[in-house]
């Protein structure tokens, strides 16, 4: 039997070598930038809707980015924060961002909310990895304004309460003088 040529041979594409070397190191830029990341599995999803989500995201300063577990992994271990890698299953999806970690965790749950099919796998904050239910828990946090405030009245109750007992004897006093000086007026 005769070999047939089918038509001109045509190369590969994707870059090999080289391209995934440029995908780690801009993975890498990426997570040493991002102060805490979310890892999520989005099978399930439309395009559309990943679309959609990344829109809802970006004005909290959030990037959401589907990655190569693979090529992430690798990422992350250069940038030390390997702790990851052990997150990294099924079609995963990384959400990126700085800032307050209660706040971030909170803007993830808040806009993935809607898409029943999206699930937290878990998340690597604070130079730790965390499951889905601490991922949960820190975003039904306060945000830190809000624990500042409360730190900030439970500290001056205290002193509040000492002045007030302080002042209190001095008022009583002054209130029996000016009481005495109107009968004798």
């Amino acid at each position: 039997m005769a070999k047939v040529k089918t038509g001109p041979k045509t190369k590969r594409r994707g870059g090999g070598i080289p391209a995934k070397a440029k995908a780690v190191e801009a993975l890498q830029a990426d997570i040493e930038r991002a102060g805490a990341i979310i890892v999520t599995d989005y099978r399930g999803l439309r395009v559309q809707e990943l679309q959609d989500l990344r829109r809802k995201l970006r004005p909290r300063g959030i990037e959401y980015h589907v990655v190569k577990n693979s090529l992430f992994s690798r990422a992350a271990e250069h940038s030390q924060r390997g702790a990851i890698a052990s997150l990294l299953t099924g079609p995963t999806a990384v959400a990126l961002g700085g800032g307050d970690e209660a706040e971030f965790a909170k803007g993830v749950m808040d806009e993935t909310r809607p898409y029943r099919a999206m699930k937290i796998v878990g998340a690597f904050i604070g130079g730790r990895a965390l499951g889905a239910d601490d991922v949960q828990s820190l975003a039904r946090l306060p945000g830190r304004p809000q624990l500042q405030a409360t730190l900030v009245g439970i500290l001056q109750a205290p002193l509040t309460n000492v002045v007030a007992t302080l002042e209190a004897p001095l008022g009583n006093l002054i209130r029996v003088l000016m009481a005495r000086a109107e009968q004798t007026a």
